[in-house]
């Protein structure tokens, strides 16, 4: 059975009544799923962390990391969230409860497990909707046909307040952008 992550993730945008208008604001939407987010310096290589204990909720992200990098952190570990996805096992001694703990690092972005694989392709249809791109994509070219890739990529990515990459990779990935 395949998870079609495009509409979960519009689904989780409508049902949790996080208003549509860009930037999509995934911190609201974590404050909705009764997700607490925390902005923290950790090292370097470490982005985020989703942290489910038994009553509670975290996502920790890197406060040293753009702004950008920040919300597709906080949008990864939402989808790990409604994907349901189970990470190591911790025993708190003082709580005396399990906490399962799903990291953020730079392994993440390699796409070397499904589960980070379809936490990222959740996360980019949540911050960059397919059709509030499409729209962003067709008012451009019709403004100005001569627009370049880079410029698409990089007037889009300050729309949606993500990194010129993961523009780069959503407008390929949704057919708006032959790679060149």
């Amino acid at each position: 059975m395949s998870i079609d992550l495009e509409k979960l993730a519009a689904s989780t945008l409508s049902k949790n009544g996080v208003d549509r208008k860009l930037p999509i604001d995934v911190e609201a939407l974590a404050k909705v799923l009764g997700i607490s987010v925390r902005h923290e310096p950790f090292d370097e290589d470490m982005s985020g962390v989703l942290i489910k204990e038994k009553d509670q909720t975290t996502i920790g992200v890197n406060s040293a990391h753009s702004i950008s990098r920040q919300r597709f952190t906080i949008a990864h570990e939402i989808g790990h969230f409604v994907l349901k996805h189970e990470g190591e096992v911790f025993v708190d001694k003082t709580l005396r409860n399990n906490t399962f703990v799903l990291r953020r690092d730079g392994k993440s972005s390699l796409g070397t497990s499904l589960w980070e694989i379809h936490a990222n392709q959740f996360a980019a249809a949540l911050l960059m909707p397919k059709e509030l791109v499409l729209v962003q994509v067709a008012k451009r070219l019709d403004k100005k046909n001569k627009m370049t890739s880079d410029e698409l990529i990089g007037d889009l990515a300050k729309v949606f307040l993500v990194s010129r990459q993961a523009m780069e990779f959503r407008l390929t990935n949704l057919g708006s952008l032959i790679p060149g």
